[in-house]
C-alpha cells in the first residue's frame, strides 16, 4: 500500500512539473501588458503602429545614453529602452534599434586623448575630442552636464542622452531627451518625416502688413518646418495660388485683401484644398498697450461659407494671467494680473480631433464668432467657447490691465465662439448672384476651413506647449493628416472636477483621493488580523 502511494505521489509530482514546463513553453511566446493611464501613455498609439506598418524599408534607431546616469536621467534611459523595445516588437522586422553607451565605443586612442588635458588662456581644462565625441557632434547630439553624487561629494560630469533615426540615406536626431513626455510623438513624427516621399506644402499669406514671420512667428514656422514644406505667398503681386499648395494660412492681415486675391482664395478652397483664417479686429502691442485696428476685408467671404465674425473684442472673467512691469520710484516690479482680454476656456471640444485632449489655451484679443452654415452639405462646429461670463467691448479699446472692471462695462454677456471649423460642400462666394463669373467653380466637394477670431495665440510671445499642440493639430487637420493628433496631446490634458460639483463634493473627492488608499490598506490589515486571531482562538490542543 505504501509503495502504491509512493508511485501515485511520484506521478502527481511529475504531472505538476510537466504542466509547469508546458505552461512555461506555451507562455514564452506570449506577452501582455495592462496600461491603466487615462491617455494610454505607455501603449503605442494607432498612429505609431500605422506608421511602422507603412515603412517600405527598415529604420534604424540608435539611442546614445551614458552609463550610470543619476536620477531622473536614469529613469528616462529605462523609459527610452522600453519604448524602443515596443517599436521593435510592433515593427515586424522593419525597426532596428541599439542602446549605446558612448564610453563603450571608445578606442584605446580615444582613452589616451582623454588623458592629454591642457589649459587654455583662461585656465580652463581642454583636450582633443575623441572619435566618438566627434561622431556624436556631427550627428547633432551634444554632451550635457549632469550632477552625480560620488561618495560624499557631488560632481558635474559630461553625459549623452540623444537619439538618432536613420532611414536609407536620411537622418533625423533628437539631440537631448530631457523628459519622456511626448517622446513617442517625437519619434513617430521623425520616422514619418524621413520615410514619406513628399512633405505637404503649406503657404503663409504675406503682403498685407501682417505679423513678421522672422520676428513674430518664428516658433510657429519652426514647428511647421519640422513636418511640412513652408513657403510665403504674396497675392498682391500675382493673384494666383500654385497647384502644389496643400493648405493656406492667412494670419493677421492689417490691410484689406483685394477682390482678385479673395477670388483666388475662394477658388483654392473650391478645389477641395484647405485654408485657415486667423483674423481679428486689432494688432495689439502689449509694450505700449496700443490696439492698432485692422481691416482684412474677409468678413463677407467667410460669412458666405458659414463663419460670421462679429465686431468688438471678447473679454471673459475666466482668463489668463499676464505679468506687467510697474515702475515704482527707482524700482521696476513684475506684477501678475488677470487679463480679461485673454479668454482661457476651461475645456475645448473633446470630440473633435483638432482639440481633443487640449486644455489651458489662452486666446488673446479675439473677435466673437457665430456659425451660420449655408446648407446641408456643410458641417460647422464651434471648437472653443468662452464661459457664460464673457462679454464684448466695442472700439476704441482700452487695454490697460489695471483698469477697474465694473458691471456697467459688461454688455452682451454670454458664451462667445472663438474657433470654428467648416467642412464639406462649401459654396463659392463669387460664383453666385447676378453678374457671377460662370468660369468659376461653384462648389467644393470636400473642403476644410478653420476660422479664428484673432491670431494672437500663434504669436511667439503667447506660445505655450498647449498652444503649440493646437497650432500643429490645426495644420494636421487641414491637410487631413489626423493620425498624430491624439499622440501629440498626451499628457497635456488637465483632469479637473466636474464644474457642476458642489464644494462639499469636491472636498470629499479630494480627501478620498489622498487618504483612500492608505485607509484601505489599514482596513485590510485589521480584517486580516481579526481573522487570524479568530482562528487562533478556535485551535485546541
Amino acid at each position: 500500500m505504501n509503495k502504491k502511494k509512493a508511485i501515485n505521489a511520484t506521478i502527481l509530482t511529475a504531472a505538476v512539473l510537466g504542466s509547469l514546463v508546458l505552461l512555461n513553453v506555451i507562455s514564452a511566446g506570449l506577452f501582455g501588458r495592462l496600461d491603466l493611464t487615462r491617455d494610454g501613455e505607455f501603449t503605442l498609439s494607432d498612429a505609431t503602429r500605422d506608421t511602422l506598418e507603412a515603412l517600405r524599408d527598415p529604420v534604424t534607431i540608435r539611442a546614445y545614453f551614458s552609463k550610470d546616469l543619476p536620477p531622473p536621467q536614469a529613469a528616462n534611459a529605462r523609459f527610452v529602452e522600453d519604448l524602443l523595445e515596443e517599436y521593435y516588437a510592433k515593427g515586424d522586422g522593419k525597426v532596428r534599434y541599439e542602446f549605446v553607451d558612448p564610453l563603450s565605443e571608445e578606442t584605446a586612442e580615444d582613452k589616451e586623448k582623454k588623458k592629454e588635458v591642457s589649459r587654455d588662456i583662461f585656465g580652463r581644462a581642454v583636450r582633443e575630442e575623441t572619435s566618438v565625441e566627434k561622431e556624436l557632434r556631427e550627428l547633432g547630439i551634444p554632451p550635457v552636464q549632469v550632477r552625480v553624487n560620488e561618495g560624499d561629494k557631488i560632481e558635474v560630469k559630461r553625459a549623452y542622452m540623444g537619439i538618432s533615426i536613420q532611414y536609407g540615406d536620411k537622418k533625423e536626431v533628437i539631440p537631448v531627451v530631457a523628459e519622456t513626455a511626448g517622446l513617442e510623438y517625437d519619434l513617430t513624427t521623425l520616422i514619418r518625416k524621413i520615410s514619406r516621399e513628399k512633405a505637404p506644402k503649406i503657404a503663409l499669406l504675406t503682403g498685407h502688413d501682417g505679423p513678421d514671420p522672422q520676428k513674430e512667428l518664428t516658433r510657429l514656422i519652426g514647428l511647421l518646418g519640422q513636418l511640412y514644406e513652408v513657403s510665403h505667398l504674396d497675392l498682391t503681386k500675382d493673384a494666383k495660388i500654385p497647384d502644389d499648395i496643400d493648405a493656406l494660412l492667412v494670419i493677421g492681415p492689417k490691410t484689406p485683401l483685394s477682390q482678385d486675391e479673395q477670388k483666388a482664395i475662394d477658388q483654392f478652397v473650391m478645389s477641395g484644398r484647405s485654408a485657415a483664417f486667423l483674423v481679428g479686429p486689432v494688432a495689439p502691442d502689449l509694450r505700449t498697450l496700443a490696439a492698432e485696428p485692422t481691416e482684412h476685408g474677409l468678413k463677407e467671404l467667410l460669412a458666405s461659407w458659414g463663419a460670421k465674425i462679429s465686431d468688438g473684442l471678447v473679454l471673459d472673467a475666466e482668463c489668463a494671467t499676464i505679468t506687467v512691469a510697474q515702475q515704482r520710484g527707482f524700482m521696476q516690479i513684475q506684477q501678475p494680473v488677470r487679463y480679461p482680454f485673454f479668454p482661457m476656456p476651461k475645456s475645448l471640444d473633446s470630440k473633435h480631433p483638432l482639440t481633443r485632449g487640449l486644455a489651458q489655451i489662452a486666446f488673446p484679443f479675439m473677435s466673437p464668432l457665430e456659425l451660420a452654415v449655408p446648407g446641408d452639405g456643410v458641417k460647422g462646429e464651434v471648437l472653443a467657447r468662452t464661459s457664460k461670463n464673457a462679454w464684448t467691448q466695442a472700439a476704441p479699446y482700452n487695454l490697460d490691465p489695471f483698469q477697474q472692471w465694473t458691471r456697467d462695462m459688461v454688455t452682451n454677456e454670454g458664451e462667445k465662439g472663438l474657433l470654428v471649423t467648416l467642412q464639406g460642400a462649401l459654396p463659392s462666394h463669387f460664383a453666385k448672384g447676378e453678374g457671377a463669373d460662370e468660369s468659376l467653380k461653384k462648389q467644393a466637394e470636400n473642403a476644410r476651413v478653420l476660422v479664428a477670431g484673432g491670431h494672437g495665440f500663434v504669436l511667439d510671445q503667447f506660445m505655450s506647449p498647449s498652444n503649440e499642440a493646437l497650432a500643429l493639430n490645426l495644420l494636421d487637420w487641414l491637410v487631413q493628416d489626423e493620425a498624430l493628433l491624439a499622440v501629440r496631446t498626451r499628457g497635456l490634458a488637465a483632469a479637473p472636477f466636474d464644474k457642476d460639483l458642489t464644494d462639499g463634493k469636491r472636498n470629499a473627492a479630494r480627501y478620498l483621493n489622498i487618504l483612500g488608499l492608505p485607509l484601505a490598506f489599514v482596513g485590510f490589515g485589521l480584517v486580516r488580523w481579526r481573522m487570524r486571531e479568530s482562528r487562533r482562538s478556535k485551535v485546541s490542543l
